[in-house]
Parts: C-alpha cells; structure tokens; sequence
C-alpha cells in the first residue's frame, strides 16, 4: 500500500516530467528558428544531451542500468515501484524527446558525433561503378532532400573531399564516393542524400568523395607507398565540377572542402566541436594534426595548397564542359 508521503512524491516526479517536457520542446522549437550563433550553440549543447539520453536508451543493457539508478534513488525512500513502470516512463520520455524533435525539424545532432574511423565499414559488395552523367542525375534527384537537410544546420550543402589512408581500391562505406587507383569512381549509395560518416560533425546535408590511397602516409614529403595518383586526382576534380552544376553549388571553400581544410575549420563553420574538445573546432594539420586528408596532393607539394588545386582543376573542368 503507498502510503500519502509516496503519492506526494510520485506527484513531484510527474510534475517534473511535465515541465521538463515543456522546457525541451521549447529548446527544440528554439534551436530550429534561431539564427546561427552563440545562444543557438548552447542550446545546441543542451539537445545533444537529450539526443544521447534517448540513443542511449534503445539500448538494452544501458535502460536496464536506468531503471535499476531510478529505483536506488527511490529506494533511500522505501519506494519500491515496479520496474515495468520505470521502464514505462523512459520509453515515454524517449518517445517524447523525438516527437519534439520531429515537430520543431530540429536534425539528430547525435548522429554527426560519429567520426569516419568509428565505423571504418569496408563492403565492396555495396559498391558499384558510376558515370559522370550518372553521379549528374543522383545530385539533381538529392539536390532538395541535401538542401533541408543542411539548412537545419545552418550552413550550404558541402561536398568534403577525402583519402582513405588505406590501400588502392580499398573502398569504404564511409564516403557516397570511392575513387580507385585507376580514376574510376564507385558509389556506395542510391541516395547521395544518405547521411554518411565521412566527415566529424559535418556529415548531415553533405557528400563524401575519398580516394582510395594513402597508406602510411607520414607528412607532406611523405606520403607512403600508396599516395593520391594523378588518376585520382582528375576524377576527384572531374566528380567537383559535375557536382557543382547538379547541386547549384559554388566551387569554393565554403561549399568543396577537403577534410584537411574542414579539420582546420579553414571555412568558418564550428557546427559545436566544444563539448568534444574542440573549442575552435580546429584537429587538423595546422593544429592537432588528427586530420590532413588532401593538405598536399603529392609529396613536397606546398602545405595546404590540394584543396585550391583540386578546386582550380574543378572549374578548369567545369570550364571545358564537364558537368
């Protein structure tokens, strides 16, 4: 039998979970119409805690862990509640956390935490050879889908251009696009849409482009036994201009990036590296060197000097009528 004290307590718990649930939905509507800037980070900060609540939760182990905290915390009271209805009110919440999120289109800001070498997925069975005529009609198809996405974000749709650091024709999932040793490009996807984990923090509203090549590259002069052949270099350029006429696009840095340049956050655009360490949003060759994908295209290139010459060979190509 629960005594009075323990409805009055029951009470407060509701009262709590109404209020939170106000709260958050005013944070969800609040981050999808305002403006990019400092408040919008904050909030942004509070939303990915609520998005890693309820990922968290669709595992089993980690809501049976919840429940078995609720009920240490209730149990200092003489509170025994059963776990079925603990459990009952986390997957309300859960529920709950991602209705608001649908009806303000707030994005799931958890999903772009994943880095590229999290999931390091190798499938060549899903890869399948494309043409520049046929990448041109998949952009156009995703051209719409690509742009909300990135508007929730805040930022133009964006194209980041990579190397595997793995063997020739070692391709990824990873990426909407692998290019071989030889030029030729795979696909990896029928939706260049599909959110991809190519590029941390930056993946929603985005396509990725690796060359498969690279391995145990070392430094500028350095670029190991496998580095980006001239092959793959003209078709990476070869896949910009097409992508930028499909997608209404500028072949700029604000728009083709390599992942050198987006480590550096060499355009401006922090998408909320802060609660992860990066307070300038800044891992790259000018900084902590985690990333350096494409800095130089061949050894003892200038530093920093491949995303202008892929960009510059972008346009030549675009130029002459490709795309």
């Amino acid at each position: 039998m629960i005594s009075s004290n323990e409805f009055q307590i029951l009470g407060y718990i509701a009262s709590i979970l109404i209020g939170a649930n106000i709260l958050a939905m005013g944070l969800f509507v609040l981050f999808a119409k305002l403006p990019a800037g400092h408040f919008r980070e904050l909030i942004r900060g509070i939303i990915l805690q609520l998005d890693k609540f309820a990922d968290s939760m669709a595992n089993s182990e980690k809501r049976a862990a919840a429940i078995g905290q609720v009920n240490a915390i209730l149990g200092w009271r003489g509170i025994l509640v059963p776990t079925v209805l603990i459990g009952w009110v986390i997957d309300t919440e859960v529920a709950a956390i991602r209705e608001m999120q649908k009806a303000a289109g707030t994005p799931d800001l958890h999903e772009d935490q994943e880095q590229e070498e999290s999931s390091g997925r190798q499938d060549d069975r899903l890869m399948q050879p494309v043409t520049l005529a046929e990448i041109k009609q998949m952009a156009f198809t995703a051209k719409a889908a690509l742009q909300q996405s990135a508007q929730g974000y805040g930022w133009p749709v964006k194209v980041y251009l990579h190397w595997s650091a793995g063997h020739y024709d070692q391709f990824f999932n990873d990426y909407h696009f692998n290019i071989g040793k030889d030029g030729a490009v795979f696909v990896s996807t029928s939706d260049l849409s599909e959110k991809k984990s190519h590029t941390y923090f930056r993946n929603s509203g985005a396509i990725g482009i690796v060359a498969a090549c690279a391995y145990n590259a070392h430094s500028c002069n350095d670029l190991g036994p496998e580095p980006p052949t001239a092959l793959q270099i003209e078709a990476m350029a070869q896949l910009i201009a097409v992508l930028s006429k499909a997608l209404s696009i500028p072949i700029d840095i604000q728009h083709f990036m390599t992942h050198a340049e987006a480590a550096d956050n060499m355009d401006g655009c922090n998408p909320g590296y802060a609660e992860n360490g990066y307070p300038q949003g800044k891992y790259g060759p000018q900084h902590s060197v985690e990333r350096w994908d494409l800095w130089v295209l061949k050894a003892g290139d200038k530093p920093g000097s491949g995303g202008n010459i892929l960009r510059g060979k972008g346009i030549w190509y675009q130029q002459n009528g490709v795309g």
